[in-house]
């Protein structure tokens, strides 16, 4: 990577960073209001606010001519550069004044992930990864840990959607031997919770790119291992450790 692309990149990070705080304020400024829901399907919640968040975001990157995919409004994976933004990651923590969840931004290539910013506007903890340059929280670098045996880690992830009591019977079943479970509701914050060391492994079916593609430039760049599939038209199974368990 030459120097150029690398300050293309920090730029383009940088761009992220400050679209992830303006759409934060926003949501912060606005957690007091109330919340109008547009869509409520099976376990999933939207509000009129993620859109309001996402033309935000969607207007602050837009500087730079580069495609959008985004939960609210769509978009196309694309082979040359694109982002992918989550506006509110947690949008039924948001709902309710829990504060897991973050806004989530990604530049990817292709199924390469270039830069990752998490933006926990709660807490005001900024995660960010440009690839080969390492992972940071608030700009000091983080790794994900050294545990490496099951006994003593603990494990995010969340509890599926499935049709079936088998189904229901195997998630249990493989969260046998952790020391400890957690269940955050946010995708995004659990891939930065490995990538910062706070959690060992993180696993979850049926999540979208939006939910974790930020998270996967930063769990490599932290040193973590992260791995995802499709498991139907648009959703993944994902898989994200410290790379030792």
């Amino acid at each position: 990577m030459g120097s150029s692309s690398k300050m293309n990149l920090n730029e383009l990070k940088g761009l992220a960073e400050v679209a992830a705080r303006q759409a934060g304020d926003f949501l912060n400024q606005s957690k007091s209001e109330k919340k109008q829901v547009y869509k409520e399907e099976g376990r999933d919640i939207k509000l009129i606010i993620d859109q309001d968040t996402e033309k935000l975001i969607r207007a602050s990157l837009q500087a730079k001519d580069i495609p959008i995919l985004g939960e609210e409004y769509g978009g196309e994976i694309a082979d040359e550069k694109y982002w992918v933004i989550d506006p509110i990651d947690g949008t039924a923590n948001y709902f309710r004044g829990l504060d897991e969840c973050c806004i989530s931004i990604a530049l990817m290539e292709g199924v390469e992930a270039l830069i990752g910013v998490i933006y926990n506007f709660n807490n005001n903890q900024m995660y960010t990864a440009v690839k080969d340059h390492g992972a940071f929280l608030n700009n000091k670098k983080i790794s994900v840990s050294d545990i490496a045996s099951k006994n003593k880690a603990s494990i995010t992830t969340g509890f599926p959607a499935s049709e079936t009591i088998e189904s229901s019977m195997n998630f249990l079943e493989n969260l046998k031997g952790w020391k400890k479970v957690r269940m955050f509701g946010s995708a995004a914050l659990s891939c930065a919770y490995v990538a910062s060391g706070k959690c060992d492994y993180y696993a979850e079916k049926g999540i979208f790119l939006w939910d974790f593609a930020a998270g996967i430039c930063l769990v490599k760049e932290a040193g973590g291992n992260i791995t995802y599939s499709l498991i139907d038209k648009d959703r993944y199974e994902v898989i994200a450790s410290n790379g030792l368990i």
